[in-house]
């Protein structure tokens, strides 16, 4: 039987927000008003290969190969187009990638998923506290106040603030020694099975795994995840966790 949780954090990223529509029809658009034309569906097919890429060769944004943020993401954003078959002017680029990193910075790009408010506003009533664990960069807590989902959160662990990305364990221990909670009362909430379910549960958390679309858990992983921890509504936590 669980422990009774006492915390509970949150993924960000496509748990409790995502972008609109899609990062590849966002760039479409943005690249279309400074006369780059491309069609949304080509950027976002390659979209989380390059993402990935990138990530494995400047983990953390980039920070310990002396880059900023923003020179990841515009750096990330040349490459999406490029991957995508743009063979234009790269200053092209540059303009396109600057003004998407003003859009995306300014946090409102991004929407709510369905029923985070109602599930938030439901555990917070319940007295259960509540984090972040996410690996988004410095513009999250004004991403969240736009969004009007900053005062959910006890507190916000990322990336950015922290130096750890998920799926080291260490930014999760670092989340419980901030609120001084036991990983045997806590549990984490996300859609990534390695950084969202097996990370957490390394260290002795309670982690559930959000897939709204019902093929996410497939082939092996669905064999080493608790079915009933599997939440495709994230009003299903109301009733796991209370």
């Amino acid at each position: 039987m669980m422990n009774r949780l006492r915390l509970l954090t949150f993924d960000v990223t496509n748990t409790i927000l995502k972008v609109k529509d899609s990062p590849g029809h966002q760039y479409s658009a943005v690249a279309k008003n400074l006369g780059v034309n491309i069609i949304a569906s080509d950027l976002d097919k390659v979209y989380d290969n390059t993402w990935h890429q990138k990530k494995q060769e400047h983990p953390n944004y980039g920070k310990d190969h002396g880059m900023t943020t923003k020179e990841w993401w515009q750096d990330l954003i040349c490459r999406v187009f490029v991957n995508a078959g743009y063979k234009g002017n790269l200053s092209l680029l540059h303009d396109v990638s600057d003004l998407l990193w003003k859009r995306f910075e300014d946090g409102t790009d991004w929407e709510a998923i369905p029923h985070s408010h109602e599930t938030l506003t439901a555990l917070k009533n319940a007295g259960i506290k509540l984090g972040i664990v996410s690996n988004f960069d410095e513009s999250l807590e004004k991403t969240l106040r736009v969004n009007k989902m900053d005062h959910y959160f006890d507190f916000v662990v990322t990336a950015a603030n922290t130096g750890t990305e998920k799926p080291d364990p260490a930014i999760f221990h670092r989340a419980l020694s901030m609120c001084g909670m036991s990983p045997s009362e806590s549990a984490h909430v996300g859609d990534d099975f390695s950084h969202d379910y097996l990370t957490p549960k390394s260290i002795g958390m309670t982690a559930f795994l959000f897939t709204p679309e019902s093929a996410a858990v497939t082939g092996e992983s669905l064999g080493r995840v608790d079915q009933g921890h599997i939440i495709s509504d994230l009003l299903d936590l109301n009733r796991l966790v209370q």
